[in-house]
Formats: structure tokens, sequence, C-alpha cells
């Protein structure tokens, strides 16, 4: 049989779309923008735990027509003038809450009110709580964590409930209570401190298609203004330099030593790597975006489904790259190996002992060790992808209440129950969200969850946490074994008395940092967020040899 194939367009092509408007400007929109038409992100400012605009990356987004900023003020409280001469007039909501025993009460809850003031409007809103669920977090915090006052609790509450009523996505906070999963408060309304709101931010830009990350005004001597702007141009570069500055091991090798070394293959498979590391990480985004949405009434399966479905891709792109780097590094050691016969991931349950132990001393692979048991969970995860589906579904978030999160059910998954694998230690399990949920249905049985967003997260950072990890190990430590192996193992050198910075974000070698600044390696981390168990930003102090 003989093929034809046609020259310059094919025979068929499949045509039932609709095509995009022939100008591209912004008043002949396409039926589905890339951009989405969604309002700005509403942050409210604690002015009593943060009297001024802090000093770093926050600052720096505030008049961004992406952003708006009001400030929560209590009330018969003046508004600080560091924030009214930064925000050029900001609303303002009062808090009218003191203490539960001053505030006037509907059936279980307390109430009071929100007063809006802006230069040219006044109204209020009624906020309310119930002040029993403080007490119950105060009883089923767990002995380890940081101790909270109960009018600390309360305080909380009442913001929480104040931003809600007047529609407030997040609350900008220095409290003790900001981010505490023990506060059930932090369900209703998100309380962020200033540097884990640029990642809050940055998720907001990224998903609203908007790749300008920073925008600089001044005043011009004799009248004017100037703006500078700082843009990715695309929002997959945005992804691309995000990873790249999580992970600057993995960054060097992918822009400077691989490329430099001549093997296509070689410089094929870490870009590949970094594709798949940005594709899952907009994958969580993606995620994260979808929470956003109610999961009450009608709609709440559509978001379940959307959020698995999710969940489902940024696993298999963790899956692909932790394939591409095992199989790769095989290869590395011994460069005459028949690929076809070293099919192994780095996520394989005995890479650890059965390839790497051999080559490198144990102290050295203490780190890889720890993240690889996370690469273990990807596997099981991704196995049951392959053989069915992921069960994912909204289970009982609190001991009481009716509050449910989207959680992933373990026991489809024995695998991943607690003494199924000794690698998994309390430590992974807490910082995958994994608890005993009640049960869905009457008389039904208490079942085993990983809440979705935190079992997502920690993935994700432990994914590129790995692959960073894995990369400083093969490009600093010579081979123990192997005889003829690639050019580029060990082959990064330490010069004698570098010592390497500590990985804390806003802390790093660069100098700008320690001056009050933020440099752009770091910016771009905090911008991004995942980084819990990934690497800070390094100095320049590595020679790279390849």
């Amino acid at each position: 049989m003989t093929i034809a194939l046609p020259e310059s367009q094919p025979n068929h092509r499949f045509m039932r779309y609709v095509r995009p408007p022939i100008k591209n400007d912004d008043k002949h929109l396409p039926l589905y923008p890339l951009r989405p038409a969604t309002r700005p992100l509403r942050l409210g400012i604690d002015v009593t735990a943060v009297p001024e605009p802090p000093a770093g990356t926050f600052s720096t987004f505030l008049g961004r027509d992406e952003l708006d900023i009001q400030l929560l003020v209590p009330k018969c409280t003046e508004v600080p003038e560091a924030w009214a001469r930064v925000l050029n007039d900001p609303i303002v909501r009062q808090i009218g809450f003191t203490a539960v025993e001053e505030a006037s009460r509907h059936l279980d809850t307390v109430q009071f009110r929100v007063t809006t003031e802006t230069e040219g409007e006044w109204g209020w809103s009624t906020a309310h709580f119930f002040p029993v669920y403080q007490q119950l977090d105060e009883q089923l915090a767990t002995p380890d964590a940081e101790p909270l006052t109960l009018e600390q609790r309360n305080r909380a509450a009442a913001y929480a409930a104040a931003a809600a009523a007047v529609d407030i996505d997040a609350i900008v906070t220095t409290a003790p209570t900001v981010g505490r999963c023990d506060v059930a408060d932090n369900d209703i309304v998100l309380s962020v401190t200033p540097d884990d709101a640029v990642a809050l931010i940055g998720h907001h830009l990224r998903m609203t298609n908007k790749p300008v990350v920073q925008v600089r005004r001044g005043g011009l001597v004799g009248g004017g203004s100037w703006e500078q702007t700082e843009s990715t141009a695309t929002i997959k570069n945005f992804y691309d330099w995000g990873v790249g500055a999580r992970m600057p091991y993995f960054d060097c090798l992918h822009l400077i030593i691989a490329p430099r070394t001549g093997d296509i293959h070689l410089a094929a498979a870490v870009n590949s790597i970094r594709v798949r590391l940005s594709r899952a990480t907009r994958a969580l985004d993606q995620l994260l975006a979808v929470l956003s949405n109610p999961i009450g009434g009608k709609r709440g399966a559509d978001v379940v489904e959307a959020a698995a479905e999710a969940f489902d891709r940024q696993l298999l792109y963790l899956a692909a790259a932790f394939d591409i780097y095992g199989r790769r590094f095989l290869l590395l050691i011994d460069p005459t190996r028949n690929p076809k016969n070293f099919r192994f991931s780095l996520d394989t349950g005995g890479y650890v002992t059965e390839h790497l132990a051999r080559e490198y001393p144990a102290d050295a692979l203490a780190e890889v060790e720890r993240l690889h048991a996370y690469a273990g969970v990807c596997k099981v995860l991704r196995n049951h992808i392959h053989d069915g589906i992921l069960p994912v579904d909204l289970h009982p978030g609190r001991g009481y209440g009716s509050a449910r999160n989207i959680a992933l059910d373990l026991d489809a998954m024995p695998d991943l129950l607690p003494g199924a694998n000794p690698k998994l230690t309390q430590d992974h399990y807490d910082s995958l969200g994994v608890w005993r949920a009640d049960p869905t249905a009457v008389f039904g049985a208490k079942s085993t969850v990983a809440d979705l967003a935190t079992a997502a997260v920690t993935l994700m950072s432990a994914g590129t946490g790995l692959i960073e990890a894995f990369t400083e190990l093969i490009l600093r430590n010579k081979l123990l074994a192997a005889a003829a192996p690639h050019a580029i193992l060990g082959c990064v050198q330490t010069p004698p008395g570098a010592t390497e910075p500590e990985p804390t974000s806003g802390n790093c070698s660069t100098g700008r940092c320690s001056r009050g600044q933020t440099c752009d390696r770091c910016s771009r981390r905090m911008l991004h967020g995942f980084e819990s168990v990934g690497r800070g930003c390094r100095g320049s102090s590595y020679r790279v040899f390849a």
C-alpha cells in the first residue's frame, strides 16, 4: 500500500470550533479568553497588627489595579497615617467588635456592625460568629501547637466574620492566629502574613494571565511621574522562572551545564523535566483556583470534579519528571548502557538503596531519602490513576459544625495507610493533611482521608525539592564505584571555606535581601509560594566545571 501525504495542508481537519476575532485588542474579545474577566483580589489589612506598609515584596504591589486593598480598623480608631499616605482614598472597614461579653446576641451567635467609610460614602453591614467554636478549637488544639488565648481566637473569628460580610478575600495580618489550621475561622476567610500574601498575589496574577510581576512608580523633579514595569512577557515564562527560582541547582543544570556538554539527549531530558514541573505547577494553581468556588448546592459536584482532575494532571506530570530523571541518571553512571534495559523511575521504592547508596555516602543521601518517601506517595497515586479513579470527595473537615473539605480517601489505597510503609512517618502524614474523618452517611464508618489542597501542595513542594536535592547530590559529589561516568557527575566544586546560606525567604546571599530589599530570585520564589520543603536562594560561591 502506498501512502500519499498531501502538501501544504491536510486532506481532513476538524473544523467545529469557534475562531478568534480578526482583531486582537481589548474591544474584540475572544469567546473563551485566556485572560478571564475576573475582579481584583480583595485584601483586608489588619492595621492593628500591621500598622504601616511592611518592608519587603508585599508593599511593592500596593497600588496595582489587580488588587483592592481595604483597611480593617477597630471602631473609634483613626486610620494609620502611614497607610493613608500610601493608599489613595482606601475603603475603611471599622470592626465594631471588642469582646464577646460586650457584643449583642442573636440566638447562639454574637453579632456586631462593620461600618464602611470612603471619601463620599458611608454604610454598615452586620457580621456574626459562634463563640462556642473558638472554645472547641481551644479544646481540640494539639499539645505541640503554639498556645492561643481565647481572646485571640475570638478576635480572629470577629475579623473573619467581618471580612466575609464585606466580601474580602483574605486578611493580611501578623496576629498569632494567622494561617493556623486549628483556628476554624481561617476556613471562612483566609488570614496570611505579608510574605504569604505575595504568594497569594502571584497565584492571582497567573490565574488571570497577567505577566506583569512588578510595577514601580515615582515622581519627577518639577512635576510629572515615572513608571517602570517588570514582566515575564508570557505566563509560560512566569511558571518557568518561578520553578527555576525554587531550584537553583537544577536551574544551573538546565541553563548552563547540560547545554555545554554537547550531549543532546541529556539536554533534552533536563528540558523535558523542567517543562513537566512547570505544567505540574500550573495544574496545582488551577486546583487551588477551583477551591475558591462554593461546594454547597448543585455545583458542588462540579467543584470536586474540577479539583480532582487538576490533581490528576499534577501527579502525572510529577511522575513523568521522576521517570525521566531516574532513567537518565542510570545512563550517566555508565553511558554505554542500553536505555531499554534501565527504565527505573526516581520514585521507585528501591531506587535509593539499589542505585544511589553504592555511589554516595550515607550523609549525602539524607535529604534525598527524606523527600523520596513523598515520591513513593506520588507513585502509589499515579498507579491508582492508571488502575481506576482517585477517590476524591467531600468529607467533614471539623469535629463539629457542618464544614466540609475536598479530600482524598486513603482507605481505597492500603499502601498509603499508616503502618503499610515504614518510610512514612508522623511528619509525612501531618504534612499531607491526613485525618480520620467522620462518616459522610448516617451509621457510616470513619475514613482515613487527606485534605486535597494540602496533599497537592506538599507533593508539589516535595517533588521539586527531591529533583533539586537529587541534582545537588549528583553535581556536587563524585561517584564512589562507577568506572567511567558522565562528565557532569561531580562537576560542581565548592571553594574551601565556603558556606551555604540558610534557605530562608527574603534572606539570601545576594546582598539585596539583607539590605531590606528582595532579590529577583527570592521575589520569584515568594510569588510561587510552594517552598515548604524546597531550597532557598543560593550565593555565588559555587563554581561549575562541565
